[in-house]
């Protein structure tokens, strides 16, 4: 009985003791316009996507001109050395810097309305703060100005949301299109393709 009472005594000096929780990550401050975020559909196996390489030095770059909030967000993360929130935030900024700079390419005049919409983003959080701090006297005038802010920010987000809606529109038609040139010239295809898998020459690509 002893024996086992010393090597209980043992184990339990020896185990490592729990450790303390993460403090939990704040949450990411949104436009009140933006609705819920859709959720995202479980990959299968074998098939996630892999992360595309990114400069941090540009990342960080661009967060500081575009998104001064998640760049304080991503500062404050490097100093207390949470290195996986760390490099969630710089693979999801990553992507966004990427996708507005094919947007420039893309749609000029898009680039810009998104762009003024962030930046209506940023003066309304500025805002907000102002007027939440704002003297009795003062907050109704900064109450103002935020609600003129807020309105030129919604209308920049539908403008926003009507371009993106109309290139959906033109993608549906390209496809709607293409499918019924497939279908009306069904045979003149599946002859193509049989020719391809039995090796014989083809003029034209399936």
């Amino acid at each position: 009985m002893m024996q086992t009472l010393l090597m209980a005594l043992v184990l339990w000096t020896q185990a490592e003791p729990p450790k303390p929780p993460e403090p939990p990550i704040r949450p990411e401050r949104r436009d009140p316009f933006e609705g819920p975020r859709p959720v995202q559909p479980p990959q299968t196996p074998g098939t996630e996507r892999r992360p595309q390489p990114f400069n941090p030095d540009e990342v960080r770059s661009w967060l500081r001109e575009n998104e001064p909030e998640t760049y304080r967000r991503l500062m404050a993360l490097q100093e207390e050395g949470r290195r996986p929130d760390v490099a969630r935030i710089f693979e999801e900024a990553s992507n966004r810097m990427r996708e507005m700079n094919e947007l420039k390419q893309r749609d000029p005049k898009g680039y810009e309305r998104m762009t003024e919409m962030r930046r209506l983003e940023r003066e309304s959080f500025t805002q907000a703060d102002a007027a939440r701090r704002a003297p009795p006297e003062e907050r109704e005038a900064a109450t103002n100005r935020l609600k003129e802010t807020l309105g030129k920010l919604f209308d920049a987000r539908e403008e926003v949301r009507v371009r993106e809606l109309a290139e959906l529109k033109r993608r549906v038609e390209a496809l709607e299109k293409a499918l019924g040139e497939r279908k009306t010239n069904k045979d003149k295809l599946v002859e193509r393709r049989r020719k391809e898998l039995m090796g014989e020459k083809i003029d034209e690509d399936w």
